[in-house]
């Protein structure tokens, strides 16, 4: 019988309540992004779980290639370099003794862990309501690594709510990874005190996590979404049914190029068949629908945009980006619900700002009102 830490919260959660845990941990920012404060003001995607497995989803299909390992490398690294910048970090084989190790992983959305079992030979833990299989398990994989000081092979399987991690000794000596850098020019400066939306609003699930407005929610850091870009990027030959022709991008080029447009194709998917509604008369309300539809998950938002009211074309910059490739499709999906016809979207990022053309495909289309 193994040890069992499933269910068992640490002592914080007697005196705390969820919200007050979150807003420490994440800062919704004016320019809407969000920073994880534990962890030198990194910017996170507030997604849920069905939105970004449908996301990798679609970039496997789009793409041709399999990226479960991917996904999986690059989350192990990046929670390594993220785990560098905390103050405390996991010792010893006992999760019950890691400081702050449930309540981060209750902020992150993440489900709860029981090792069942820990011989010389291999290490089995068991992630409960797990969110994504390769995302889950490189996160586990490097917290044990930083735990117990040394590397680790993992492999992992799922079986409904439950991802069990193996994982086995490795003697190869790999160097601590660094921060990646963004493939943009545009700065994360930011004025103000608050964002825009409260954790007040946070609702805690019997089922593990929590939700806002009716929806489970977990973060994910740029940092992650930066790896897995360049871990792909060498693989990438072609896409299919990604509307290529739709997506173009001033500062990147070949295979980057491609793989942001596969991004930001599946991203437009994903919204469009959300069925969000998006009512737009004037310019001032696509600064309301990106607060709506880009801010409320730390995408950024829409800044000083002007509209063509007889095409309905848009020009704007995007302050706060995450990834111009998730941001600008959604953004992309939000045009075109609101016009009814097809959009081609141009982002550049021309003297450290994130700018946004969206226009009708065919230039003889006029939008009535």
């Amino acid at each position: 019988m193994g040890v069992d830490y499933l269910g068992l919260l640490d002592r914080f959660r007697k005196q705390k309540s969820l919200p007050e845990i979150l807003e420490e941990r994440w800062k919704p920012e004016p320019d809407g992004s969000i920073s994880d404060i534990q962890r030198k003001g990194q910017k996170i995607w507030m997604v849920s779980p069905g939105w970004i497995n449908t996301l990798f989803s679609n970039l496997e299909m789009k793409t041709s290639l399999s990226l479960g390992r991917k996904i999986a490398h690059a989350s192990s690294e990046s929670e390594e370099f993220l785990m560098s910048l905390q103050e405390d970090s996991p010792r010893g084989k006992n999760p019950r003794k890691w400081k702050y190790f449930s309540e981060g992983r209750l902020c992150r959305g993440l489900g709860e862990i029981e090792i069942i079992d820990d011989s010389p030979e291999r290490t089995i833990i068991l992630v409960n309501r797990f969110c994504l299989g390769p995302l889950d398990a490189g996160i586990i994989a490097s917290t044990w690594e930083m735990a117990t000081r040394k590397r680790h092979k993992f492999r992992w399987s799922e079986s409904k709510d439950v991802l069990m991690v193996e994982l086995t000794g490795d003697e190869v000596d790999l160097p601590s990874p660094q921060e990646m850098k963004k493939n943009w020019n545009a700065s994360d400066e930011f004025t103000g005190n608050s964002g825009f939306f409260q954790w007040e609003d946070v609702r805690e699930l019997e089922s593990g996590g929590w939700e806002i407005d009716g929806e489970r929610k977990i973060m994910i850091h740029r940092d992650l979404i930066l790896r897995f870009e360049e871990f792909t990027l060498s693989q990438v030959a072609l896409l299919r049914d990604s509307r290529e022709e739709d997506y173009i991008w001033d500062d990147v080029v070949g295979k980057r190029a491609m793989w942001w447009t596969a991004v930001a194709d599946s991203c437009r998917q994903l919204f469009s068949d959300s069925e969000r509604h998006v009512m737009i008369s004037e310019a001032k309300d696509w600064t309301n629908s990106s607060i709506r539809n880009l801010s409320l998950q730390g995408l950024g938002r829409l800044s000083k945009p002007n509209l063509n009211s007889a095409n309905g074309e848009l020009n704007s910059e995007i302050v706060g980006c995450f990834h111009p490739a998730i941001s600008g499709g959604i953004l992309l999906g939000c045009w075109e619900r609101s016009t009814g016809v097809k959009g081609r979207i141009k982002i550049g990022s021309e003297g450290g700002v994130v700018t946004v053309n969206i226009a009708p495909k065919r230039t003889s289309i006029v939008i009535s009102g």
